[in-house]
C-alpha cells in the first residue's frame, strides 16, 4: 500500500507552503489551505484548500480528491521558493532571480510588489531560497549568484546585499530574529547576523565532499541545523560550538535531497524529500540510534522537489510536489 497519496494536478510543483490560519494557533474551520508554485511550461501559483483531519468528515463529501481547487493566478517565471507571512500575504522567489509579494483577497490571489534581487548588470540568477523572520518584518533571499539578500516586507526595494559565497547558495533558514544560516553548493554552511558583512560561523562535513541543497533550524532549538546534500544524507548538526560543531550523518535518500524540515510534531525527527521520489522521516534518539522510515507512492516516480507540514491542526498534514505533476499527502506521525 502506498505511503503517500498522490493526486495528479498536471502541473511541475516545484514550490509549496500552507497558509497560517486567519486568527488563533489552530484552524477554527474544516479547510486549510496552501498554495503550490508550479515551473516548467505552466507558472502559476495555485491556492488549494483540503480536510482539516480533526475534523469529522463531511457526510456530503463524496469526491475522492486529496485537494480542491481554490483558485489560480500566473506567476512570470518558474516558481522557485514560496514563504507564507500571513493568511492574506506571501513571498516568492523565481527562476529569474525575482521576489514578489502576492495578496489573497478571499479565495483569489493577487500580485503585489516586485524587485529583482538576484543578478546583475543584465545576467538572471535564479533566487534559490526565501525565509520570512518569525515576527514577520523581515524576508531573506539567497540565489545562484552567492548573493544573501535582505530587505523589510513592507519595502522589498530597500535591500541589504551580503556576497555571500564566491559559489551558489541554495537554501537559507532563520535561526533567531538577527541570525541566518546559509547552504552552499560547495558543500559548507554557514552562519550570517544580519548585522554583521561577514559569516559568523562556517562549518562542513570534512567525510563529505557533497553539495549541500537544503537547510532548516529546530523550531525550539536553534543550535540544532539539519542540511540535506546531493548525495543523499541528512546530516544533524549541533552549532553549540560553531568552530567545531558536532554532526550525525543519517544515509537516507539515494540522491539529491531538496528539502529538510523538523517535523513539528516530533522534536527528534526531520523530515526530507528528494530526487529520489521518496519523503523519509528519520528519528534518532539520546543514545545515538537513528531510524528512518521511507515514504513513496507507485503513481509517483519522478523527482519531490518540495514539500510542507501544517504545524496548526493536531494531525499534523504534509503535503508534497512533484515533478511527475502530483500533489502528494500524508501525516507525518510515524508508528515506528
Amino acid at each position: 500500500m502506498d505511503s503517500l497519496q498522490a493526486q495528479p494536478t498536471a502541473r511541475k510543483i516545484t514550490a509549496i507552503s500552507w497558509l497560517p490560519p486567519a486568527a488563533g494557533t489552530s484552524y477554527s474551520d474544516a479547510t486549510p489551505r496552501f498554495i503550490a508554485g508550479t515551473s516548467g511550461k505552466t507558472k502559476e501559483l495555485v491556492l488549494w484548500t483540503t480536510h482539516n483531519p480533526d475534523f469529522p468528515s463531511p457526510s456530503t463529501e463524496n469526491s475522492t480528491d486529496l485537494a480542491h481547487f481554490v483558485s489560480k493566478t500566473p506567476h512570470t517565471h518558474s516558481v522557485q521558493a514560496i514563504a507564507a507571512v500571513s493568511a492574506e500575504l506571501l513571498l516568492t522567489g523565481s527562476s529569474t532571480g525575482v521576489l514578489a509579494t502576492y495578496k489573497i483577497i478571499g479565495d483569489a490571489v493577487e500580485r503585489g510588489a516586485e524587485v529583482q534581487v538576484h543578478g546583475e548588470r543584465g545576467a538572471e540568477a535564479v533566487c534559490t531560497g526565501v525565509a520570512v523572520q518569525s515576527d514577520g518584518t523581515q524576508v531573506a533571499s539567497c540565489g545562484e549568484d552567492g548573493r544573501l539578500v535582505f530587505a523589510t516586507v513592507d519595502r522589498l526595494d530597500a535591500l541589504q546585499i551580503i556576497s555571500a559565497d564566491s559559489g551558489s547558495l541554495t537554501s537559507l533558514c532563520w535561526l533567531t530574529p538577527t541570525q541566518v544560516a546559509v547552504a552552499t553548493r560547495n558543500g559548507q554552511a554557514k552562519l550570517f547576523d544580519t548585522r554583521e558583512s561577514q559569516p559568523s560561523a562556517v562549518f562542513y562535513n570534512p567525510s563529505s565532499c557533497a553539495s549541500l541543497e537544503s537547510i532548516a533550524a529546530h523550531p525550539s532549538q536553534p543550535f540544532l541545523l539539519a542540511t540535506g546534500s546531493d548525495d543523499g544524507a541528512v546530516v544533524l548538526w549541533d552549532v553549540r560550538n560553531p568552530r567545531a560543531p558536532k554532526n550525525e550523518l543519517f544515509g537516507v535518500h539515494r540522491a539529491n535531497v531538496w528539502q529538510v524540515m523538523f517535523d513539528p510534531a516530533d522534536a527528534r525527527s526531520i523530515v526530507s524529500c528528494s530526487e529520489d521520489a521518496s519523503v523519509a522521516v528519520t528519528r534518532w534518539d539520546e543514545m545515538g540510534v537513528h531510524r528512518t522510515k521511507r515514504m513513496d507512492s507507485r503513481l509517483n516516480v519522478l523527482s519531490v522537489n518540495c514539500f510542507d507540514i501544517c504545524p496548526y491542526t493536531r494531525d499534523h498534514m504534509l503535503v508534497a510536489g512533484s515533478d511527475s505533476g502530483n500533489l502528494l499527502v500524508a501525516k507525518t506521525g510515524v508508528q515506528w
